[in-house]
């Protein structure tokens, strides 16, 4: 139960692991059916049996991990990694891969429209906004998360691997939280914001003005190339773009790429 527990709490956490459980066994073997183990990119928990056969067990869960595969029951025979007792483990892998996390600055109108799409395509969605009207959970009834606070404030909660939007009610706020997004470590996968090519210009030569460099994970002004400018179809465009991203599909028409800021 408590293997359980841990594979639950990882994945709430944001890490993506594979439970591992002892199936079937043949043979003079040292694990039981039932023994489980979590595995995840950079630690374990529990137990499948010790030695040889654990060591294997974490290889072939963490390649899993790393090459997006599905669960799958795997015999191992134990004298064939060098273990002195003969028979067969049959160990079942069952990877859940947490879900990518949203952070929208902004409750607006394009916050608002985006949210629904983000968790629709899996996204789990925090939206932050100073304001308490547009904080309210009632109005983001598909979001994880909502929080009323100072955007100085909010943007320290922003977990390492998020993404990011924003689309504040003012140029202050957006430009401070850009600020603070582009300075984490390590790297957020993407950070976009809304406004015109000539307000991103300032923005993003201010930063580097104090020696930081933005990346090449900014996406300002954010969106796919898509045309329309409502804004559900500006949260479409969005919404469409931090997917690409994910699956890091190339040659999708960025709007910061066709729309170079003179």
């Amino acid at each position: 139960m408590e293997t359980l527990r841990t594979t639950v709490d990882r994945i709430a956490s944001g890490e993506d692991v594979v439970l591992v459980t002892v199936v079937a066994v043949a043979g003079s073997v040292p694990p039981r059916v039932g023994f489980r183990m979590v595995v995840t990119a950079s630690s374990t928990e529990g137990t499948v049996g010790g030695g040889a056969l654990e060591n294997e067990a974490i290889r072939t869960a963490r390649a899993l991990l790393e090459g997006g595969g599905e669960a799958r029951l795997e015999r191992i025979d134990v004298a064939k990694i060098g273990m002195a007792c003969g028979g067969e483990v049959t160990l079942f892998l069952e990877p859940f891969r947490a879900a990518t996390r949203l952070w929208i600055f902004g409750g607006g109108h394009i916050g608002k429209a985006l949210a629904p799409m983000a968790a629709a395509a899996g996204f789990s969605v925090t939206v932050a906004d100073n304001r308490p009207e547009f904080a309210e959970v009632s109005r983001f009834p598909e979001a994880s998360r909502t929080i009323c606070a100072p955007y100085g404030e909010a943007v320290k909660l922003v977990p390492e691997g998020a993404f990011v939007v924003i689309v504040t009610h003012g140029h202050m706020h957006d430009e401070e939280v850009l600020g603070a997004v582009v300075r984490m470590e390590p790297r957020l996968p993407y950070v976009g914001m809304v406004g015109s090519s000539r307000k991103i210009a300032k923005a993003l030569d201010e930063i580097r003005a104090t020696g930081v460099d933005p990346g090449p994970d900014v996406y300002a002004p954010i969106g796919l190339d898509l045309g329309g400018d409502t804004p559900g179809e500006i949260a479409l465009a969005i919404a469409a773009q931090i997917l690409g991203v994910k699956h890091r599909k190339d040659a999708l028409p960025h709007y910061r790429d066709r729309h170079v800021p003179k």
